[in-house]
């Protein structure tokens, strides 16, 4: 099997700082105070009272702490991936390799999510304190951790391809970050105010229905959904995944175009365009 020659490099690059194993071990460090403090706190100082309940509860909370580090993570590793490469001039050199613009696109992403899948693997030992004392299940870990790993490669994705469409990183970023923010913040608070119509107006089912859509595009409704911590519908991953999938795949358009605009100028209506007009 060939190994994309771009991934090669970029994991190389990534992975043998000493930026990598600082933050590696810095957030490790950070994930194991917080879970003894808050399986202390929950006895208040007494360990032998920890209880199932209060054990599901230090797991939903360290979980959810996890998905909004790695949410607003991603972004500050993927954002400028392409745009870089466009303002450090190697963009051209690499669009001359045989790499196709889809290779070049998958590389980055997967470089950009690399790290950040490490930061939840390594995090596994830390939730093994939790089991101890019971209440999280390993079905709950498994679900919790893979819609963890789905959601960064689908956040890197988003990155990625705002990078190729926006030519700037700092317009790139802003694109990022304002997509999480929407994802995680605006969702969620636009969610629970149309629930809150429904229950002040039980005979609106539309604002249900609309509330239950909004709230499963928030990443972390939907872990808690798949925590038992909220009642969702009990499909909302799914609506999750079908929706931000058919998000990356229209961005996948403009941004091939990017990269090879020739491949679109045989299009009814298509103009003749170069890549050194995008670079």
């Amino acid at each position: 099997m060939r190994t994309n020659p771009l991934l090669e490099k970029e994991f190389r690059q990534r992975m043998r700082t000493m930026r990598t194993p600082v933050i590696i071990t810095g957030y490790v460090l950070c994930m194991v105070i917080l879970t003894f403090f808050l399986l202390y706190e929950n006895v208040q100082g007494q360990l032998y009272l920890v209880q199932p309940t209060k054990s599901q509860q230090v797991f939903v909370i360290l979980s959810l702490l996890q998905m909004v580090v790695v949410a607003f993570l991603t972004p500050a590793f993927a954002a400028g991936a392409v745009s870089g490469e466009r303002e450090r001039k190697t963009l051209a050199v690499l669009l001359t390799t045989p790499l196709s613009p889809i290779g070049i696109l998958l590389g980055k992403i997967l470089s950009s999510s690399a790290l950040l899948v490490l930061l939840v693997v390594v995090t596994l030992p830390v939730y093994s304190l939790v089991f101890l004392y019971g209440g999280a299940v390993p079905q709950e870990l498994i679900a919790v951790l893979g819609f963890q790993l789905f959601t960064i490669v689908m956040i890197a994705t988003l990155c990625v391809l705002f990078s190729t469409i926006a030519l700037r990183s700092t317009w790139s970023t802003v694109l990022c970050y304002g997509t999480v923010s929407v994802m995680m913040v605006v969702f969620g608070a636009v969610g629970y105010g149309l629930k809150m119509m429904y229950q002040q107006n039980p005979i609106e089912l539309f604002s249900l229905h609309w509330a239950n859509f909004i709230l499963a595009l928030n990443p972390l409704y939907v872990e808690a959904s798949l925590e038992g911590a909220v009642t969702g519908t009990g499909r909302d991953w799914l609506t999750f995944i079908w929706f931000y999938v058919v998000v990356n795949l229209v961005l996948l358009i403009p941004s091939l175009w990017r990269l090879r605009p020739q491949w679109f100028s045989r299009l009814p209506g298509g103009r003749s365009h170069t890549e050194k007009q995008y670079q």
